[in-house]
């Protein structure tokens, strides 16, 4: 399985980014994937669940990992779910 990753502002920007900026298949709300912090990816204006989940890292404010399980979506269907208001 190959593992993609890569470290600094530019990298990160330029890439990760980038790609979903090609995608429209998503609205994003902050929540909580059992009990971790990150953005829960909404497919479809009608779902009620989250297709999948992006966790995130952060220290002082800043970002500092992304964690985006855009092709694990059966971790989403499975965890629970705290979406912020």
């Amino acid at each position: 399985m190959h593992q993609w990753k890569t470290t600094g502002r530019h990298p990160v920007g330029t890439t990760y980014f980038t790609n979903y900026d090609h995608t429209g298949d998503w609205r994003l709300v902050p929540g909580w994937l059992d009990g971790r912090e990150g953005l829960a990816v909404f497919r479809n204006a009608g779902d009620t669940r989250p297709g999948y989940f992006i966790e995130l890292d952060l220290a002082d404010d800043k970002v500092t990992a992304i964690r985006d399980f855009r092709y694990v979506p059966c971790i989403a269907r499975d965890a629970a779910i705290e979406l912020s208001p």
